[in-house]
């Protein structure tokens, strides 16, 4: 294994707020871990991952604010897809 794969993910994660600037995804790209937002916004806890969701390129983490679509291979966070059900 890497050091990589074996350090604390926050030895390189980005604690600060969401910047529209550099997305989440692109941190993540660069293998910086980053804070899931929706547990930021709605709990007030910080839970570091590496997935984000296609449509607003915010960190969230998986199985609990973002799922995949099996086809396409696309995250979709909670907050993302209750706009879409709004529009439907």
């Amino acid at each position: 294994m890497s050091s990589e794969e074996t350090s604390a993910p926050w030895s390189s994660a980005d604690f600060g707020p969401y910047d529209e600037a550099s997305d989440d995804k692109k941190k993540i790209g660069l293998k910086i871990w980053v804070p899931c937002r929706i547990c930021e916004r709605a709990f007030g806890r910080l839970r570091l991952t590496r997935r984000y969701c296609d449509t607003c390129k915010q960190g969230a983490c998986e199985g609990e604010h973002l799922n995949f679509a099996a086809k396409t291979g696309k995250g979709r966070c909670t907050s993302c897809g209750d706009k879409i059900l709004e529009n439907i």
